[in-house]
């Protein structure tokens, strides 16, 4: 009898590098992500931090793999995740490998927190037609118009961030324009958990060691302020739930 070898685990191994990210309803799956997500740390943690009725609209498996895992372009969570009258998405960055500046690491820019949204991701209206008010996500508009874009928030008074949305020139290949630019590495173990708001600039680099730099990422917003007062998500984000199902609330469980 001949023996061959079985390239399935080598097909497997292929495909699962090839993975970028998953998302963005890990957390509500029973089993480890609910269980982080609703465990009484994080539900301490946020309410220290002064979130009064937390809410996770999403969460994310970032794969940085090795030697291909891509960039992430300067960018505040707030682009996203707009809520009104005030901005209160948080950002808890869990690092499952150890981050490095080798292997893409965050950076962050200290004081953009308190800068305003410069652009926001949201749903075309012209694609969406009326859909937009009731929160469908039926197009019932122009479907040759882009579903999502980019609307420029900036104040134009304001002084502009010339890489918004991008990297900064030359940063790719040589990070010490980053900190040129104002930008700090958050270089952190295994274990570790970063957070922060949802107007930060921040950005990584690819990854080209040969270890790799996997994250479990949530995103949560509050719904009410300090005095009570109801805090809205932004019917016009990219992101909307099927009517009627309301966000995974952290102090409900």
């Amino acid at each position: 009898m001949m023996l061959t070898k079985c390239n399935c685990c080598d097909v497997f191994m292929v495909k699962l590098g090839a993975l970028n990210k998953v998302g963005h309803g890990l957390h509500l799956i029973p089993g480890a992500f609910r269980d982080y997500t609703t465990s009484d740390k994080i539900r301490n943690l946020v309410k220290e931090l002064g979130w009064v009725d937390p809410k996770v609209p999403q969460s994310m498996y970032i794969f940085k793999q090795p030697l291909i895992g891509g960039e992430v372009t300067s960018h505040q969570d707030s682009s996203f995740l707009y809520t009104n009258p005030t901005q209160s998405c948080l950002g808890l960055w869990l690092a499952l490998d150890d981050a490095t500046k080798e292997n893409g690491c965050l950076w962050v820019r200290p004081g953009s927190h308190r800068e305003k949204v410069r652009r926001r991701f949201v749903r075309n209206a012209e694609h969406f037609g009326n859909a937009i008010n009731t929160r469908s996500n039926t197009a019932m508009g122009d479907r040759s118009k882009p579903q999502l874009i980019f609307n420029d928030e900036s104040d134009k008074k304001a002084k502009r961030i010339p890489w918004d949305g991008k990297l900064p020139c030359g940063s790719r290949n040589d990070p010490t324009v980053l900190v040129e630019m104002g930008f700090v590495p958050v270089e952190c173990n295994a274990g570790d958990l970063v957070v922060f708001g949802g107007q930060l600039d921040h950005l990584s680099l690819p990854n080209y060691s040969l270890s790799p730099r996997h994250t479990f990422q949530l995103h949560l917003v509050d719904s009410k302020t300090v005095e009570g007062s109801e805090i809205i998500w932004s019917k016009s984000n990219w992101l909307q739930y099927p009517l009627g199902i309301p966000f995974l609330g952290i102090n409900q469980i």
